[in-house]
């Protein structure tokens, strides 16, 4: 699990660092949302904020979960989240693999199925059999 936590957190910081860049006006649009706007509107940065946080949450329960971090919260709540996790990452990568962006599909969608295997190895390893 130590393995797949870290791989996944590698390739879930991409998306990470897209959705901050994206929220302070980076050019990077054509890697998000169907690549409607080169530079996001400002009215929809804001729309960048609580994801980025999700994320954030997400990164550390994978790291807390594959037992690079410490245990801050009790492990049961860490195993309920690691699955939760696991399928928000599942969603976020169906959203970019069927984007009509190609950029988006391609790059994004690679790190995105490289995370969401990476969640789900640590989310099962949680179980303990």
């Amino acid at each position: 699990m130590f393995i797949a936590a870290a791989i996944g957190a590698v390739a879930f910081l991409p998306s990470i660092v897209l959705n901050i860049a994206l929220a302070c006006g980076a050019p990077w649009g054509a890697y998000a949302m169907n690549a409607q706007h080169k530079v996001i509107p400002p009215e929809l940065r804001r729309a960048f904020i609580v994801p980025t946080c999700l994320q954030f949450v997400a990164l550390f329960v994978l790291l807390s979960a594959g037992g690079i971090l410490p245990e801050i919260i009790p492990f049961l709540i860490t195993r309920i989240l690691s699955f939760f996790f696991a399928l928000y990452v599942t969603f976020y990568t169906a959203t970019v693999l069927f984007s009509t962006s190609y950029k988006e599909r391609t790059v994004m969608g690679s790190f995105a199925v490289v995370s969401a295997v990476c969640f789900w190895i640590v989310a099962v390893g949680t179980l303990n059999f």
